[in-house]
């Protein structure tokens, strides 16, 4: 039987093919989702003091516009000084929208955070 007849006795035995465009396309949505759900790795706000809140609120607008939340957050900073350094640094990129009024807020949130996991390491 030659090649040609093989492939039309294939797709006439009753089994469907997937097709290739619905299989990437499957996968693709996937992929989306799952990098999506990279995106929303912050802290729930709910779980913060009302007062913290709205400081948190403006480290998640601004820090997540370059990069994820988990860069800051799970960097292991707690050294206040080093913060001011790490988010003047962060400010000064031309497409990170931090303004210097944003700074003490932020540095606050940070503050908060770090305090937060010092005592969460330390068991207090």
């Amino acid at each position: 039987m030659t090649e040609r007849a093989s492939e039309k006795t294939r797709r006439s035995s009753g089994t469907k093919r997937v097709p290739w465009v619905f299989v990437a396309f499957v996968v693709s949505t996937v992929l989306v989702v799952a990098c999506a759900g990279g995106r929303g790795e912050g802290i729930d706000a709910a779980t913060l003091p009302e007062d913290v809140r709205p400081e948190y609120q403006l480290f998640s607008v601004r820090c997540s516009k370059c990069h994820s939340l988990a860069r800051p957050l799970q960097s292991g900073i707690t050294d206040d000084a080093y913060w001011a350094i790490y988010v003047e640094r962060m400010r000064r990129q031309p497409s990170s929208g931090i303004s210097p009024s944003d700074v003490p807020p932020i540095l606050a949130f940070l503050h908060y955070f770090s305090k937060e996991q010092l005592a969460r390491r330390s068991g207090s």
